[in-house]
């Protein structure tokens, strides 16, 4: 894990890195895109199957949500917090290998891995809303994972080796006796800086608007080939955050240009100075952006530095160079970058990172977002082909998911491990830290994740796509640096793209921004919260400021049910206020808002199990508008949530349909005793009328 020269060689024993997940299965192809992007990709009750099987061993359930026949060993693990405020979790995680009836690993999943428990830091880790485990867990025969629950979300990435590569199976004698190198392994990862190896070659120069500057390396050291260890730049300081994007890095080795990518993107800062501390990048609150990816070359190299900007720029470039053994598995270092601004949110797609041809090695990539409004942007999933496979090997659960962290709506503060950080979101970094619960996606946030046991080797082909899956129907800008080690005939669509460099999405006028209103203590009602809804029922966001209607929406945004039916049911879950205390939660009066629509039907609502509003008909024959505040009454919460409970029971005469929009929940003090009947709420007939 910590010996970057072997990252730079092709895998002595070559193998397949797949992913066993909760992705969604309907996906089954792009030619069928509502199935193909279809995002439910967790299990809340009997009704989902986005897992492979459910068993009974020694007399108890157990749901299987990896399984691998052959060699192989498990490089990494993540599961979401099933609540947003809480890190714990009643699941027994159990590792059965190689056939046997007893696990040889088990244990609360998140006690194993948040690194507090029998895994240490940073092997395993809590991040944002997450338990995610970089620990290997190797086995001979094969490997079945089981969850003693349901299980939410979950990610399992492992190494497919062929029969014939011999593995040592996991044991816990085996780890008990490998407690100092788990241990040096673990400082190694925390103290990623390297003791200096041979002379810096450096320059020290201006950069005029369109120049370059470049410096040659040597090669051949000691009757040796060459490779760069660390190469660290730093630039004057610069008010222009864009600076990070127009100044671009490139790098030749042996005659061939393998690294062209702006600077932010290749040291994982995006746009502008985010500071972050990584085991292949550094990048200090100085502005010191330093890499030390091993990147080897048999005869010539060459580092230049372009500023395609329209101001000078001041530019300090350091390069240390050692020894390299040249054998039949080395690989050159790739780094290439590619720009979007505007890229549409509907209808959804996926967006290439990269495609190659070639053989070679993937091991990371860091991803700029320019999301120009509040709501959530991050839903989609990675999609990974291999070698010209019909379905990817890896297909993920979302793209905060790919980066080690959940909850991505209101996860927006720094965080930052050896192989995966936020350095950016909305407005906080490592230098602007987030104190409150605020709900705000808005602006830039930069991802990136680099891989050492969950590289991913390729023999003819890589393809890597993001799946464009936002709430909101908008314009954003994505921006990628990608990076992968490959052979001389190695290459890619990644190209030099310098109009697009200078196509730098614009942050958002939050002023201009400012939504028709915003409801008090609103609780936003969106697919996540959703817990159960008929399986017809299609959830489908939308922007009503674009709709261009009428009336007044918590952020100008609603979720239509669409599909539904008479006798359709929905249940969704609204997290009682963050005021209210865990041990004594205080009674809290709900308020629904919703749309009326010319092909709306006719609901009943129970909270908690309480009934509180019989034929509220949501028809309109005018265009669509806000409905009036529904006053849905006042509750105690359980468990910290309430459960709204929507039945369609009809629909009126004049309906075209019996779909519903809602909005929001807003929360406020209690009004009244609790979980009482609220009262006012049938503005229909008072039963359902006929067909």
């Amino acid at each position: 894990m910590v010996d970057r020269d072997s990252v730079a060689r092709f895998p002595e024993n070559d193998f397949r890195l797949r992913q066993d997940s909760s992705y969604n299965r309907a996906s089954k192809t792009p030619e069928d895109t509502e199935g193909w992007f279809n995002n439910f990709d967790r299990n809340t009750d009997d009704r989902h199957h986005n897992f492979i099987r459910i068993e009974e061993n020694h007399g108890r359930k157990e749901w299987v949500v990896m399984e691998h026949e052959g060699p192989g060993v498990l490089t990494r693990f993540w599961a979401p917090w099933r609540s947003q405020t809480k890190a714990e979790t009643n699941i027994t995680l159990r590792f059965y290998l190689d056939g046997d009836s007893e696990p040889a690993l088990e244990g609360n999943m998140f006690d194993l891995f948040q690194g507090n428990g029998l895994i240490p830091f940073p092997l395993a880790h809590q991040s944002l809303r997450s338990a995610v485990s970089f620990f290997p867990i190797p086995y001979a025969k094969g490997c079945k994972v089981t969850m003693s629950d349901h299980p939410f979300f979950f990610q399992f990435t492992y190494r497919d080796y062929a029969d014939d590569v011999n593995v040592k199976s996991f044991t816990m004698d085996d780890f008990h006796e490998a407690k100092a190198t788990i241990d040096s392994t673990c400082k190694s990862l925390l103290d990623p800086r390297l003791p200096r190896q041979g002379e810096p070659i450096s320059f020290n120069q201006t950069l005029a608007p369109g120049a370059e500057h470049s410096i040659d390396l040597p090669g051949n050291l000691h009757g040796s080939e060459a490779a760069i260890r660390k190469l660290s730049l730093k630039l004057a300081d610069d008010d222009d955050p864009a600076v990070t994007r127009s100044v671009v890095l490139k790098i030749n080795f042996d005659g061939k240009e393998t690294v062209w990518c702006p600077i932010g993107d290749f040291f994982g800062s995006g746009i502008g100075l985010n500071p972050l501390e990584g085991w292949y990048r550094t990048v200090t609150d100085d502005g010191t952006m330093t890499c030390r990816w091993v990147m080897p070359y048999q005869t010539s190299a060459a580092v230049s530095l372009v500023n395609l900007g329209e101001m000078p720029v001041d530019a300090q470039l350091n390069v240390n160079v050692s020894d390299w053994q040249w054998d039949d598995r080395s690989m050159y270092f790739h780094a290439g970058w590619r720009g979007q601004y505007p890229v549409a949110t509907r209808p959804y797609s996926d967006w290439n990172y990269i495609t190659t041809k070639g053989r070679g090695v993937y091991v990371g990539d860091t991803l700029t977002i320019m999301n120009p409004v509040e709501k959530w942007w991050g839903e989609g999933d990675e999609k990974i082909w291999i070698d010209g496979e019909e379905f990817p090997s890896i297909f993920g659960t979302g793209t905060e998911d790919y980066y080690g962290y959940s909850w991505g709506g209101v996860s927006t503060d720094f965080y930052e491990h050896p192989f995966h950080a936020q350095p950016r979101s909305n407005v906080y970094n490592k230098l602007n830290r987030k104190t409150t619960n605020e709900r705000n996606t808005q602006g830039y946030s930069v991802e990136t994740r680099t891989r050492s046991l969950d590289t991913i080797p390729f023999a003819s082909s890589l393809q890597l796509d993001m799946e464009v899956w936002s709430w909101s129907d908008c314009d954003m800008g994505y921006g990628v640096g990608a990076y992968w080690y490959g052979f001389a005939d190695t290459t890619s669509n990644r190209k030099p793209d310098a109009a697009e460099v200078l196509n730098v999405p614009p942050l958002p006028d939050t002023d201009a921004a400012q939504t028709t209103s915003t409801f008090k203590n609103a609780v936003e009602i969106n697919a996540e919260i959703v817990i159960s809804k008929s399986d017809n029922i299609v959830l489908r966001p939308q922007n009503l400021k674009r709709l261009k209607l009428k009336g007044s929406w918590n952020l100008d945004n609603q979720l239509l049910f669409k599909n539904a039916q008479i006798g359709d049911v929905v249940e969704i879950r609204i997290p009682a206020s963050s005021t209210v205390p865990a041990k004594s939660p205080a009674a809290e009066t709900l308020t629904l808002h919703a749309t009326k629509a010319q092909d709306y039907g006719i609901l009943n609502f129970s909270v908690n199990g309480k009934p509180v509003g019989k034929n509220v008909d949501f028809f309109t024959a005018e265009k669509a508008t806000s409905y009036r505040p529904i006053v849905l009454g006042t509750f105690n919460p359980v468990d910290s949530v309430y459960v709204l409970r929507v039945e369609v029971v009809g629909k009126n005469p004049k309906s075209k349909g019996a779909l519903f929009g809602l909005d929001c929940v807003s929360i406020g003090p209690a009004d009244g005793p609790a979980d009482g009947l609220a009262d006012g709420l049938a503005d229909g007939p008072a039963t359902p009328p006929k067909e």
